[in-house]
């Protein structure tokens, strides 16, 4: 026969240790039933043991908030009023001598799959061409501007290319900004 070093308890001790285990949780049970009423205040509280989940339905209003306590995040949007307007400040530089009439033109290529693509955009009348820029529409990854530069003294141009083939439909604006200058 084989011996176990693990015998089995006796029916007085699991009786004893059932009886323990009631005798302590009942007690501890009835203490927390006896805490009498407002006792435990802030040195029994751990820090940050009251969080928002834990606070009842409108048990903190503004009589229980400190004056100046709250910041402007506290606050939802509009819910504060707006303070007096401030003194104006001081007059910006002045803009470019002789800049008047500033007007952008653009103009776009066709809408197709078709590669390189490039396009120009002069400045009308007698304006001047003061700045510009490309820009590419619906473009897959593999389409890239190439160039894009001011070309000679009224004309912006830019050039967009496939950089891999592709059957998507794309196009290339280009745009000027164009003013009336005088020396």
């Amino acid at each position: 026969m084989r011996r176990s070093w693990f015998r089995r308890p006796s029916p007085a001790l699991v009786i004893a240790c059932l009886a323990l285990g009631v005798a302590l949780g009942g007690t501890s049970y009835a203490t927390v039933l006896q805490v009498p009423r407002a006792s435990v205040g802030t040195p029994q509280l751990k820090n940050n043991a009251v969080t928002t989940n834990k606070l009842a339905r409108n048990s903190v209003t503004s009589v229980k908030i400190r004056n100046g306590t709250l910041l402007r995040a506290d606050f939802a949007r509009g819910q504060l009023p707006q303070g007096p307007a401030g003194p104006a400040g001081p007059a910006g530089p002045a803009g470019p001598a002789g800049l008047s009439a500033v007007e952008r033109v653009d103009a776009t290529s066709l809408s197709n799959s078709a590669s390189p693509k490039s396009v120009q955009i002069a400045c009308p009348g007698e304006k001047r061409l003061i700045g510009g820029g490309a820009r590419l529409n619906n473009a897959p990854v593999v389409v890239a501007l190439q160039q894009s530069f001011p070309d000679v003294d009224n004309i912006y141009r830019a050039v967009g290319r496939e950089t891999a083939l592709t059957n998507t439909a794309w196009s290339l604006t280009v745009f000027a900004i164009c003013a009336n200058v005088s020396s």
